[in-house]
């Protein structure tokens, strides 16, 4: 039996943070109803490149899951979802702050149905604060947060991040986690909760460690030239004689003098491995060595050596892992046109729940 099987999941949100949510949620077990506006319903549906009827990346966290179609500015549609409400756990929304208000399902009408619902909310900058009703996406999340002031290395500005972290870690992930502890409340208490989940606002534990380092030595953090941004010469990415390129992440001196061993340079088990104020000598001897053989003869030489030395792959070569592979991190989706996708699967597969 999966942890969540007893719980009934509401879902309004659209596009990918509270949808991921729920399908987190889902593959813990809950039964979620994606509840859709009228035509054209989530956008996201219509995204490309499509599989099937639908957009890849809709099908991607929206997998399982009964979809209705209700028009909530109608007063019957309204009521009859207030009526499921009635015999339901959670409900997700993604509206800007005080629409659910004003459309009359606000938590405490929710609540007045059923005492022990627990709403989580995800909006990108929370429902209290100046920006409470500001537009945003991703990028801009994560541009108030700080995360592009220090991403994007050496190069002339910080790069459109392809990893939409605060859709997904710091508002799916972490709205999932407070799921979880608000139903978990509800069994101590009986009473549910409502959960303000701001996405921007969540990215800023994601980066503790960073906030540590600007208080304890009182200046920013540059793009590059950092301990874990390339300053260091032993946690950086270097290109392969094929082009391919390669992680190093030899922080603590056992891995340090493992990498040097096999690059042949003992002689730079002398240096401090940690220091940013490295000359480039070092990361010019390293990116020599490294620029000698293809990834594939590193990736030979490295595959008995503990350095914390791993290849960059490409999305191809990630489902092919023998690691994933030998976990099932990976599960074959059907789609309506009769081909089916490879996507990674949710937490509760992980962690051994299974499907």
């Amino acid at each position: 039996m999966l942890p969540l099987e007893d719980v009934h999941v509401l879902d309004l949100s659209l596009l990918l943070p509270g949808p991921l949510c729920t399908q987190i949620l889902r593959d813990m077990g809950a039964r979620v109803t994606k509840i859709e506006p009228p035509a054209p319903g989530d956008y996201m549906a219509l995204w490309p490149p499509m599989a099937g009827d639908v957009s890849a990346g809709y099908l991607a966290v929206n997998r399982g899951k009964q979809v209705l179609s209700l028009d909530l500015k109608k007063p019957e549609d309204r009521e009859r979802f207030l009526e499921m409400v009635a015999d339901a756990d959670v409900v997700v929304e993604g509206f800007r702050p005080g629409v659910i208000d004003r459309l009359g399902i606000g938590y405490d009408r929710l609540h007045e149905r059923n005492p022990r619902i627990v709403v989580c909310s995800i909006s990108g900058y929370g429902a209290t604060g100046p920006l409470s009703q500001r537009a945003g996406h991703d990028l801009n999340y994560q541009a108030l947060a700080g995360v592009l002031s220090i991403s994007g290395g050496d190069g002339p500005m910080p790069p459109n991040p392809q990893l939409q972290a605060a859709d997904t870690a710091a508002g799916s992930y972490v709205g999932a986690m407070l799921i979880l502890a608000a139903l978990l409340e509800r069994q101590r208490t009986g009473t549910g909760r409502h959960i303000d989940l701001s996405m921007s606002e969540q990215l800023l534990p994601l980066m503790t460690t960073s906030f540590a380092t600007v208080a304890a030595e009182g200046r920013d953090l540059r793009r590059d030239g950092e301990i874990l941004s390339g300053g260091a010469p032993c946690y950086r990415i270097f290109r392969t004689a094929d082009g391919r390129f390669i992680s190093v992440g030899a922080l603590e001196p056992k891995f340090w003098f493992a990498l040097v061993d096999v690059l042949g340079l003992p002689e730079l088990k002398q240096i401090n491995h940690v220091d940013i104020e490295q000359n480039d000598e070092v990361v010019e001897k390293l990116c020599t060595a490294f620029g000698s053989k293809t990834l594939e003869e590193w990736k030979q030489l490295f595959a008995e050596a503990d350095a914390c030395v791993e290849p960059v792959l490409t999305f191809e070569e990630v489902k092919r892992l023998p690691q994933w592979q030998a976990r099932g991190s990976f599960e074959e989706v059907p789609t309506s046109d009769g081909r089916t996708l490879t996507l990674p699967k949710m937490p509760a597969s992980l962690a051994g729940f299974g499907r």
